[in-house]
């Protein structure tokens, strides 16, 4: 067995992960994706919430075409098979003043994607049917590619200086508490 090669982050992603902890272990404390998802009666609405959270996104950051790296057309965040009136409900997206702060933002919703792969882990243990939830896991195989070269593009531009670095962060928070509202279905007052 191969032994984990430690998680390097670089000082932007340390930031980040530092001045969001908080609002992170919120959305994870009030929103139990794998209740929601595992359960019939309450699964087609954590859909919905998902696919409004994916789709504003989408359309929210499109000003990140340029950096190509990012390859945003793969970065397809829309929810296979929902309606666009459940994407509609999410008309209050947070939008970015600068391409940083729309970096900071498409960091909460890239994480998302990791935490998809654990959720459907979850839900496969307790026997749940994940296809139609395949929208968790979009890059299989590539999610660490994936993720690698959105980080390296965070780092890139944070360390442009502070005020890029502050960018990015504001965008991350506005990123968590957009997607604890409508993870949770409820008016949260922005931080």
């Amino acid at each position: 067995m191969q032994a984990k090669e430690p998680d390097r982050a670089g000082p932007v992603i340390d930031a980040l992960r530092r001045t969001t902890r908080d609002l992170h272990e919120r959305l994870e404390a009030r929103f139990d994706a794998v209740g929601e998802l595992a359960d019939p009666a309450r699964r087609a609405a954590a859909v919905g919430r998902y696919a409004a959270l994916y789709g504003a996104t989408r359309d929210g950051l499109s000003g990140l075409a340029r950096f190509r790296e990012l390859d945003l057309p793969r970065r397809s965040l829309a929810v296979p098979g929902t309606p666009a009136s459940e994407v509609a409900a999410s008309a209050s997206f947070p939008a970015p003043r600068n391409l940083a702060e729309a970096l900071g933002l498409l960091y909460v919703v890239e994480g998302s994607r990791l935490g998809g792969r654990i959720i459907l882990r979850r839900l496969k243990a307790l026997g749940v049917e994940v296809g139609e939830l395949s929208f968790l896991d979009p890059y299989g195989a590539d999610t660490g590619s994936m993720w690698k070269s959105l980080v390296s593009v965070i780092e890139r531009e944070g360390a442009r200086g502070p005020e890029y670095l502050e960018s990015i962060c504001r965008g991350a928070v506005s990123g968590f508490a957009f997607a604890e509202r409508v993870l949770c279905g409820d008016a949260v007052e922005p931080v």
